[in-house]
């Protein structure tokens, strides 16, 4: 699946919910690319790139369900890298299980 149709398979999954897809619009001023295990999304500066790393939970559910990537990549002109897993350990009883 290209980026740009991994970026529509997330949008369409809140396409029922009309606040958080309202919340998503930082991500259509992103350039979005996939490699082998990362959808790697740059942004345009700063402000754009804190404003879309507050995005990466409802970025992250979608690309849990489809199981094509495994980090999400953020990147900005002169910023650090920031890189979060799609899928998050979660603790039940003390041991540690991989959300789906």
């Amino acid at each position: 699946m290209s980026a740009d149709r991994l970026l529509k398979a997330v949008l369409s999954f809140y396409r029922e919910e009309p606040e958080q897809l309202l919340a998503l619009e930082p991500l259509l001023g992103c350039r979005v690319s996939k490699g082998w295990m990362a959808l790697r999304i740059d942004c345009l500066h700063q402000v754009h790139f804190e404003e879309v790393s507050a995005l990466v939970d409802l970025i992250r559910l979608p690309l849990a369900a489809l199981q094509l990537v495994r980090l999400i990549r953020l990147t900005a002109p002169g910023l650090p890298e920031r890189v979060f897993p799609v899928r998050l350990p979660i603790f039940l009883d003390g041991q540690i299980s991989i959300t789906e």
